[in-house]
């Protein structure tokens, strides 16, 4: 297992740092992180915890949001035929999707990235659970990645549309507001800090 530790920095409107760690194993990968932030004088937690399997499509979604003393959770579960249920209902409108879009932070763009592995010039349209914030409500979102250079990619969808750059791990570096601010690599996950010593 390697294990990849990223911070970036969101500087707009909405001023927020994020952590997360990027975990994979033979058996797939996780993205686990940490936003902390502040929206119209309310402060913001964001934390996620996304799995995806060896194929790179994600499997599982785990959000819980503070914002102020309001606290909202959403899960969401992909089967292997492409079907989609939150908080265990199943959603017919999300069949197909292949991918999760955190619309709070960059770290799930890895995941189609990492995926798809473009060549130069190549482009791709893939369908994602696009889950939006502060709401939480979740859509399905056409999105298309193209691949510019070795590590710049044009994202769009809808009428939105942005470059990205990404390390070799398909960790974003830096798109639309956030720009990455550290990054560690390491061989293995550290214990939670509730383990016993």
């Amino acid at each position: 297992m390697t294990t990849t530790r990223v911070a970036w920095r969101r500087s707009d409107e909405i001023e927020a740092d994020e952590f997360c760690t990027l975990s994979v194993r033979g058996g797939g990968l996780s993205l686990v992180g940490t936003i902390l932030g502040a929206e119209g004088g309310q402060p913001i937690r964001i934390e996620y915890r996304v799995l995806a399997d060896a194929k790179g499509f994600t499997t599982a979604v785990h959000v819980r949001q503070l914002v102020g003393f309001d606290q909202r959770a959403i899960a969401l579960l992909r089967d292997a035929k492409g079907n989609w249920t939150v908080d265990g209902q199943r959603v017919a409108g999300l069949r197909g999707c292949s991918d999760v879009d955190l619309g709070c932070s960059p770290s799930t763009n890895t995941l189609p990235i990492r995926r798809l592995r473009l060549g130069v010039g190549a482009s791709r349209t893939i369908s994602a659970a696009w889950v939006l914030f502060p709401d939480l409500r979740v859509e399905k979102a056409a999105q298309t990645y193209k691949r510019l250079d070795e590590s710049t990619y044009r994202y769009s969808s809808g009428t939105f549309e942005a470059d990205l750059t990404v390390d070799d791990d398909g960790l974003v570096t830096s798109y639309a507001e956030w720009r990455r601010t550290a990054y560690s690599l390491g061989p293995d996950d550290s214990a939670p800090l509730d383990a016993v010593p």
